[in-house]
């Protein structure tokens, strides 16, 4: 009797038996539980507290029956340990910690892992089948929340035929479902930002996104739960494929046709108590299968962009016309060179309309391409995905033969198994060529540069392409939105730089007015767009927000005009050694520290609100230090273009001031002293 209990103990404490199994971040304050009884789910937890549980998960394999949901008992479980330092080639810092903490719980030839960080926690299914291929039919993974008042920020979409651009909405949980009613909206797409009581901060979002679709959400009026939602495979014999987009008219009984034996994407839980923490989170990098590349990649470069599609290859005082054409290539090249910019892309019309093997006859590319090179400036190439299907091989033979550095991809607008597998494939068929991807009209990131370091970059963000074509939004509001949201999963092609600004319409009562979007519309410009905000809102965005390819969207000789300003831009870093939350609330202000070597850039934006915020230098080293600092000027409120420049000594570990106009923004570069000679070397 003593023996069969003492075994009976050995297996409780051991897992075998229990119906409740966990892995805890290694600085306790995350947890992420699963049970097995009465159906399998997990529970998130922060701080002790229960945070939203994820009922009654399961995979659903044709001629495997459901795995998980209601009758699963556990075979076994291991503990298992993450202790490394991670290298980041392309990335917010220079390497990150991978010290968390797992349990795999087997149900035989299938499991479920659990992963907890002090960043966040995260679940994946995992099948260890010899089937060369099975069909996934469905998943269930819907989150139920504690209560229905917890404050949400949504993107949302009409379907899964998608960019993922939307503006975050903003509103709870209870009332997300008569939201989307009320904008005609069917789903939530992800990163998902909850709000609680005690200020604790979750954002969903997933990680390893791999040969699987996208997951995305649908509001349930009956609880305050999200149901999970993917799209399925689809029909190839419903596709209208215009070689611009591929739009699905139908689609197969199952969501993707995969291996028997692998691991499936995380569902991930971004955990902090305050937003600014979001900022500086790795769990979907970390979580990320490793480089599936090998040998040199020093053939990925990160750096700005002078792009030609936002300002319509506006270039002014030239002799000759200026457009789509070889001459404003030539000066876009020049301006690149000139002032430090590393690349010059060629949007839609480098190329016969959507046919990427001819060459537009105003446009000499290998010409242009020769001129770059010569001159320290790569060429990247803009197409439509459809255009590469089948072809990337001829594709990026040929102009990867000119001297082409990479690709922006558009317009995929898609999150299904078939728009994931050729992201892959493209990526991996691009690095035989050493050519980068910036992959536009894209879910949000997933870790997927970390598995493929030559994608550096991701729209799927609300930036400022947007401007160009709707006549009222918030933009500041917007670009706040976007800091705890989009970003917390990874680099975003946003495209700041505008050099034309439009304040906020004042009231008799100044700066305190509401801003009200139907009685002042903000007004498109295709030929010569402006934004809203001050111009040192549209500055501080250059290293607030991560872009490895950052690309600059306004006009060369608008820069050339402004060039105190566009001199601090310009020198701006597009990767990171460091990365620091300084300040932050969703609706009102965000600052981000950022460092590369031994110089950092910290950067203030603010709502139509305006702030005022102290900024602790506690981040810098010991010795001497020196700010260079750009802050709005006292107009700014009416003449957004107005702003100051000082160059001051900073104190390690006192605070600076920043006064920030309705929609402004304050940056600085704190540099130690020596450094100035040499960055005023550089533009001599």
């Amino acid at each position: 009797m003593k023996r069969v209990l003492f075994i009976l103990a050995v297996g409780l404490a051991g897992g075998l038996w229990a119906a409740t199994y966990s892995a805890k971040s290694p600085d306790g304050l995350n947890e992420i539980r699963l049970d097995t009884e009465p159906a399998l789910r997990v529970t998130i937890f922060r701080c002790g507290l229960p945070r939203a549980e994820v009922r009654n998960i399961a995979l659903d394999v044709a001629d495997r029956g459901v795995l998980g949901g209601t009758g699963c008992a556990a075979k076994g479980a291991r503990k298992v340990k993450r202790d490394a330092v991670i290298p980041t080639p392309v990335y917010k810092r220079a390497r990150i910690k991978d010290n968390g903490a797992g349990t795999v719980v087997s149900f035989g030839d299938w499991s479920v892992e659990l992963h907890a960080r002090n960043d966040g926690v995260a679940y994946r299914f995992a099948t260890a089948w010899n089937d060369p291929l099975v069909k996934v039919t469905g998943e269930a993974a819907d989150i139920t929340f504690p209560c229905g008042d917890l404050t949400v920020y949504a993107g949302l979409t009409g379907s899964h035929q998608s960019s993922w651009e939307s503006i975050y909405t903003k509103t709870t949980v209870a009332n997300l479902k008569d939201e989307m009613a009320k904008e005609k909206q069917r789903l939530c797409y992800l990163p998902l930002l909850v709000q609680y009581k005690d200020g604790a901060n979750m954002c969903v979002t997933e990680s390893d996104l791999l040969d699987y679709p996208g997951w995305n959400l649908v509001a349930d009026a009956s609880v305050p739960k999200l149901n999970a939602s993917f799209a399925h495979f689809p029909d190839p014999a419903k596709i209208t494929d215009n070689q611009r987009q591929r739009h699905i008219n139908g689609r197969l009984p199952y969501l993707a046709q995969t291996r028997g034996a692998r691991a499936y994407p995380w569902r991930v839980f971004v955990l902090a108590d305050r937003p600014t923490k979001l900022v500086e989170a790795d769990i979907v990098y970390a979580l990320a299968a490793p480089s599936k590349l090998t040998g040199d990649l020093s053939w990925v470069k990160p750096g700005k962009v002078a792009w030609d599609w936002w300002n319509n290859w506006n270039v002014s005082g030239v002799p000759f016309r200026a457009g789509c054409n070889t001459e404003t290539y030539k000066y876009y090249i020049d301006f690149a060179a000139k002032t430090g910019v590393e690349y010059v892309i060629f949007d839609e019309g480098w190329s016969v309309k959507l046919k990427i093997m001819e060459i537009n006859t105003e446009v000499d590319v290998p010409e242009l391409v020769k001129y770059a090179n010569a001159r320290g400036v790569g060429i990247i190439l803009w197409c439509s995905w459809p255009q590469l299907v089948g072809r990337q091989h001829e594709v990026f033979q040929k102009y990867a033969g000119m001297g082409v550095k990479g690709f922006k991809i558009d317009f995929m607008d898609r999150d299904d198994q078939f728009v994931v597998d050729f992201l892959e494939q493209t990526a991996r068929i691009a690095a035989e060529y050493r050519l980068m991807v910036d992959y536009h009209g894209m879910y949000k990131p997933t870790g997927f540069s970390r598995t493929y370091p030559n994608i550096i970059n991701y729209e799927g963000v609300h930036g400022l392409e947007t401007a160009k074509f709707l006549e009222s939004f918030n933009m500041p509001a917007n670009d706040l939105k976007v800091v705890f949201t989009r970003m917390v999963a990874g680099p975003l092609d946003y495209t700041p730089g505008a050099m034309r600004y439009r304040a906020r319409p004042l009231g008799d009562d100044g700066w305190k007015k509401v801003f009200n979007p139907d009685t002042a519309k903000f007004q498109p410009n295709w030929n010569q767009p402006d934004v809203q905000g001050t111009r040192v809102h549209q500055m501080a965005l250059m290293s607030l927000y991560e872009a490895p390819l950052q690309m600059l969207c306004d006009s060369p000789s608008q820069y050339l005009a402004n060039m105190e300003c566009f001199t601090f831009m310009a020198a701006v870093p597009t990767t990171w050694d460091e990365t620091r939350g300084l300040v932050g609330d969703v609706d009102r202000v965000a600052a981000v520290a950022r460092r590369k070597g031994d110089v950092w850039y910290v950067s203030a934006i603010a709502s139509w609100d305006g702030a005022e915020i102290e900024i602790d230098t506690s981040f810098l080293g010991a010795g001497e230090w020196e700010a260079e600092i750009f802050s709005d000027g006292p107009n700014a409120g009416y003449a957004p273009s107005d702003y100051r420049r000082k160059v001051r000594g900073v104190t390690p570990g006192k605070k600076l001031k920043a006064v920030l106009a309705p929609g402004g923004g304050w940056t600085a570069r704190i540099a130690h002293p020596k450094s100035w000679s040499e960055k005023l070397q550089f533009w001599k």
